[in-house]
């Protein structure tokens, strides 16, 4: 009898997942996800083998899973415990192991639903993993992770991920992005650069790049404007500690930089707006519209001298520009959604409504496509 693959899946809700898609950036839970798994097989094992002191060799080798499929339903990558790996490096332990992950997957879900008592027995082991698995998500995110046997759902999102982890420590490690001001660049030996990065979030912050970086590109570039995009460690207060990866870091050009400031200038003006702004109707811009708008900002930096940017009277900010004989609009609502649309300015062009639930890939490449295409 062939026995039934053991197939463990995670459900990733979001815009960016749709039509099972993965980003890269978030492949990196995978292998942290099975190291979770691994930590509290440990401890099944040593429940298991009280008289045993370590764990038998090859024991970490036993647990090796394979990326099997992506279905749809947002993104569910599908990972197959490999049971010969298990043969091969447990013999005679193959089928104790299969259930000792089972029962690590269920540690897995009492942790993420926060069981009584789990959260402060985390070990350093189950805190790295943490720090890693779900390190990516964003605002609007979540991780979804099925009970095997009662099909109950918990969500895992950057709030719980950030709860869970500084329940056992003192910081915790999430995604930053924006802009901020290069205020020194420096080689610190041959394999080591750093550039410290005045930021209105953090204040300075140093961040690790490539010396050949710093030659190339940040050398003679102080006062200017950098883009970056981060993992960053946190305290318990939301004050920041180190970076702790980086996946991107750049030179704003100065021309760009301030048709951004003039851009924020005004969203910051708009936010100012009381509710009856608009001769006693209109209702103030919310945060979400505040916060999607800058979004897109930072997203389209080169459009940024083209735009012109409005209150709605549904509390939503509108983004207007011009660019190839074409008139663009972006509405971004009360609730974070975002909508464009365009008009040939000379013609009978017309480009219909497209709406999405917030700033993300799918938009932006919707919004690229139709911007290239008439252009």
């Amino acid at each position: 009898m062939v026995d039934k693959p053991k197939v463990f899946s995670l459900h990733y809700r979001g815009s960016r997942f749709r039509n099972a898609r993965l980003p890269v950036d978030v492949l990196s839970d995978l292998p942290a996800f099975r190291d979770l798994l691994v930590s509290y097989a440990k401890d099944e094992w040593r429940r298991r083998h009280s008289d045993r002191k370590r764990l038998p060799k090859g024991f970490d080798k036993s647990f090796a899973f394979d990326l099997v499929q992506i279905d749809n339903g947002s993104a569910i990558p599908k990972l197959e415990w490999n049971k010969f790996s298990a043969q091969e490096n447990l013999p005679g332990f193959a089928d104790e192991i299969e259930e000792i992950v089972e029962a690590a997957y269920e540690d897995v879900f009492a942790l993420i639903e926060g069981q009584a008592g789990r959260i402060t027995a985390l070990s350093s082991e189950k805190v790295r993993a943490l720090n890693r698995f779900g390190a990516g998500l964003r605002d609007n995110e979540k991780i979804e992770i099925p009970n095997r046997t009662t099909g109950e759902v918990v969500s895992f999102d950057a709030y719980r991920r950030k709860r869970l982890i500084i329940g056992a420590r003192e910081t915790y490690e999430t995604r930053f992005e924006g802009l901020g001001e290069l205020i020194g660049a420096h080689i610190k030996s041959g394999y080591e650069g750093i550039v410290t990065v005045r930021t209105q979030e953090f204040g300075d912050i140093q961040i690790p790049v490539d010396p050949a970086q710093i030659r190339d590109e940040f050398d003679g570039s102080l006062e200017q404007d950098v883009q970056f995009e981060l993992i960053v460690e946190l305290d318990t207060l939301d004050q920041f500690r180190r970076v702790a990866d980086v996946f991107d870091i750049a030179v704003v050009d100065s021309n760009i930089s301030a048709a951004l400031l003039k851009c924020q200038q005004r969203i910051a003006e708009i936010s100012m707006l009381e509710a009856g702004w608009r001769d006693g109707s209109g209702q103030a811009v919310t945060e979400a519209a505040i916060s999607a708008a800058t979004s897109f900002l930072f997203k389209r930096l080169s459009y940024c001298g083209t735009f012109r940017i409005f209150p709605k009277d549904d509390g939503g900010i509108l983004v207007d520009f011009e660019r190839d004989g074409w008139d663009y609009s972006v509405e971004f609502g009360s609730a974070g959604g975002v909508e464009f649309y365009g008009i040939e300015i000379d013609g009978a062009g017309e480009v219909q409504p497209q709406g999405f639930d917030s700033i993300e890939d799918d938009f932006l490449r919707a919004f690229d496509g139709m911007v290239n295409a008439n252009g």
